[in-house]
């Protein structure tokens, strides 16, 4: 979603990812270099100062209001052992299907070998 590799500029603020995002999927030039479509660092490793004036410049640009980030509400997920057994029991239904698929492929091939033994033709189903 932001578009680049190295996010630790990013650590502690609330931001529009899409937004930078955007503005990172414009950026080019020599000096950028793109692995599956992220940018990503090409020299070192950033000094800590060099962070923290990025992260302080990001907080200026992009930080989203705190108004915003607080009333945003995130779905709460299933409990995991839950959705483990539903997928379980989806998992059987899918099995059951395949197996009732293959039990027709079967016996219409058992009746096509058995009408070019009889020589008959009857219609499929």
């Amino acid at each position: 979603m932001l578009g680049q590799q190295s996010t630790a500029e990013f650590n502690g603020l609330h931001v529009d990812a899409l937004q930078i995002g955007q503005i990172n999927e414009m950026r080019q030039g020599p000096e950028i270099r793109r692995k599956n479509n992220c940018i990503v660092n090409t020299g070192g490793k950033l000094m800590r100062e060099e962070v923290e004036r990025r992260r302080k410049e990001h907080r200026a640009k992009f930080e989203v209001a705190e108004d915003v980030w607080t009333s945003i509400v995130l779905p709460r997920p299933d409990n995991p052992l839950v959705l483990l057994d539903r997928k379980r029991e989806e998992l059987k239904s899918l099995a059951k299907e395949l197996d009732n698929v293959v039990a027709r492929i079967a016996a219409i091939e058992q009746t096509e070998s058995l009408d070019q033994v009889t020589g008959t033709k009857r219609p499929h189903e």
